[in-house]
């Protein structure tokens, strides 16, 4: 009997295990796909006398109405231009450009047209 109760409880942990690893066929990977943010100009860990402005591009799946553009922590409103390409170029021209040594941090969060949000920092070094 207790023979039987240990075949039992290890055939149960198997099917459990196997469950959790997506259980019933099929891929087991999420059909979700994140925004991504690419073409940073100036580009990311580079070094430059003032920030004054910079653009980079958000994918086609971006659902720009969830767009979250921020430079040291201030919300910032981008120029959204459309790409041929499906992309969406983000332009901003600060109104007072960064001239202090020292890091500034370009931080871009998105929601995609799937449901996934992604968040993404950038870091640009002021070096008069």
């Amino acid at each position: 009997m207790m023979m039987k109760s240990l075949m039992f409880l290890s055939l149960l942990a198997f099917n459990t295990t196997a469950w959790s690893y997506g259980g019933g066929g099929g891929g087991g990977g999420s059909s979700c796909t994140e925004p991504s943010f690419t073409a940073m100009k100036p580009a990311d860990n580079s070094s430059v006398q003032e920030l004054a402005s910079f653009s980079l591009e958000a994918s086609a799946n971006t659902q720009m109405e969830t767009l979250d553009l921020q430079v040291n922590g201030q919300k910032m409103a981008p120029k959204i231009t459309p790409l041929r390409t499906g992309d969406t170029l983000l332009e901003v021209t600060l109104k007072e450009p960064i001239k202090a040594a020292g890091k500034a941090r370009i931080t871009v969060r998105a929601t995609s047209k799937e449901g996934c949000e992604n968040f993404q920092p950038f870091y640009i070094t002021i070096a008069p």
